[in-house]
């Protein structure tokens, strides 16, 4: 067979592109995962984008991690105790570790206590910026010290001897031990740190590695991850940029040795291996910064035509139902928070009803010339154009589409240059509160609701059952005022080679785990 001039030359730059990666040494067993942008920052306590985290969770390891079917296990400690009171924590780590340099070289660096004594008053140094201090804000004196009313030595994590840390809680956290398998909770050595003059975790020679991976080399065309070759043991991962891949479905990317696993969310069969997953829940969103829809019978109005219509119906094997604004698969604390906060979605009213109470009022709004705002893509726009049909036969209203890249349209989201808008609400990281925050007063909808900020407060001071019932609570409220109308749910997966096995997949973020990763050698 004769390949096409144009694919001849895609092959030889992805094979010039793995040459350059890898650099001198035998062969490898590697991993490619491709990525929007390069990974630009692997300081663990501050990275945040999705290539950098990925990175970080394969580049260090704190004092427990997580194995591929979620369970919990030593990383760098021995073992640990927990009082009685839940209150507080004492790790004894392991004797021996250090750190690992750039393409493996050995360092004087040994991992210990301080090290991540350390490493959490960085998170709480608020010249740090850290994405963490939300999830160890059970921490002692962790909002004191954040916003400068404390010293960090009064922060609840202490040293007393070089091979245990002791954690101290003011309140109880049932997930506590699973937040220390985060990046931020990775050791960082104080004098390394201050070494590296302002540069730690942006250079390959300003990163020290305390997993099962170091850097092997860092370039503009990508990021290369190695350790030691063991049996089938995945030994080189490789955060790379697509390469001659536009219009490529992720089986064929698979398929064709290109990587050796993508996201996908195109439906179709594969045969492949598949891990499917809704992060992302479709809604028709209100302005209420708009005179018009901050009107309560107008929103539930448009809201009942939403929900009567029940999209996406057959629309595509993309989509699929939902009960509520978070998507199914969530976790609290480890709990399934769909299954226990149960379905959300307010009962379907009679649309004319409301719009008949909104046109009753003594200034009735005028609900005319407003646009729904749509990203790009058929399905969508389709599923746009049968709803603002609906609104037309019910209520004899008729609204403009303006379809938009998607990038475009999370712009003006964010900035509020809207009235209308069907969007993906994605939720980025394993905890409801995160997506349900966005609609605290002052957010991106103009919802104001007393009540609810101060369910969504309460939710980030709790934790358990606790924790998950107020979100729950939350969640009604929001639906139950037409602060958010979901619609239906992204339906995504992880594809991966039938020769890898072991990979640790958590969607939101995404979270990927090489460190018990095998691939079977290709034939």
């Amino acid at each position: 067979m004769v390949l096409p001039l144009k694919r001849v030359f895609g092959l030889l730059c992805a094979l010039c592109l793995a040459l350059a990666l890898a650099g001198c040494g035998d062969g490898v067993n590697s991993f490619t995962w491709f990525v929007d942008e390069i990974p630009a920052n692997l300081d663990p306590q501050v990275a945040s984008g999705s290539a950098d985290v990925i990175a970080c969770t394969n580049l260090y390891a704190g004092l427990l991690r997580k194995t591929a079917d979620g369970t919990l296990e030593y990383a760098c400690a021995e073992r640990y105790e927990v009082s009685a009171d839940g209150l507080r924590y004492t790790f004894y780590l392991k004797d021996g570790l250090r750190y690992t340099a750039r393409r493996g070289a050995a360092t004087d660096y040994a991992i210990t206590a301080e090290d991540f004594v350390f490493a959490f008053r960085r998170i709480y140094s608020a010249a740090t910026a850290s994405p963490y201090t939300d999830d160890f804000s059970a921490l002692a004196n962790s909002a004191a010290v954040l916003a400068g009313d404390a010293d960090a030595g009064e922060l609840g994590v202490a040293a007393p001897d070089r091979l245990t840390v002791v954690f101290t809680l003011s309140r109880k956290d049932d997930a506590f031990l699973e937040k220390l398998t985060l990046p931020g909770a990775a050791p960082c050595d104080q004098v390394f740190f201050e070494s590296t003059q302002g540069t730690y975790g942006l250079t390959m020679a300003s990163t020290l590695a305390s997993g099962s991976f170091y850097v092997q080399n860092w370039t503009e065309s990508g990021l290369f991850l190695r350790r030691a070759v063991s049996g089938d043991l995945v030994d080189s991962l490789r955060l790379v940029q697509s390469s001659d891949t536009t219009g490529m479905s992720a089986a064929r990317q698979i398929s064709e040795g290109l990587c050796s696993a993508a996201l996908d969310d195109s439906g179709e069969a594969t045969g492949l291996p598949a891990v499917e997953y809704t992060d992302t829940t479709w809604c028709l969103l209100f302005n209420q910064h708009s005179t018009v829809l901050a009107d309560e019978h107008v929103r539930a109005a448009l809201a009942n035509v939403a929900y009567a219509a029940g999209l996406p119906g057959q629309a595509s094997a993309r989509f699929g139902a939902v009960e509520g604004l978070i998507p199914a698969g969530a976790t609290v604390d480890g709990a399934d928070y769909r299954s226990h906060a149960g379905a959300a979605l307010p009962a379907v009213g009679s649309a004319k009803e409301a719009y008949a109470l909104a046109l009753a009022q003594p200034d009735p709004p005028r609900v005319a010339g407003l646009t729904l705002l749509v990203p790009e893509g058929s399905d969508v726009a389709a599923l746009a154009q049968t709803l603002n049909g609906l609104w037309q036969k019910e209520l004899a209203l008729f609204f403009s589409i303006e379809t938009v890249p998607a990038d475009e349209l999370e712009q003006r989201l964010a900035a509020g240059k809207y009235t209308l808008a069907l969007a993906p609400l994605r939720l980025t990281r394993d905890d409801p509160l995160a997506l349900l925050a966005r609609f605290e007063s002052g957010g991106f909808t103009g919802y104001s609701s007393a009540e609810y900020d101060s369910l969504c407060r309460q939710a980030a001071d709790a934790s358990g059952s606790e924790r998950l019932a107020l979100c729950a609570q939350a969640e009604r409220l929001l639906l139950q005022d037409y602060g958010a109308v979901p619609l239906f749910c992204q339906v995504r997966r992880l594809l991966t080679s039938s020769r890898v096995a072991g990979l640790r997949f958590e969607p939101y973020g995404p979270v990927l785990d090489l460190t018990d990763a095998t691939q079977t050698r290709a034939s």
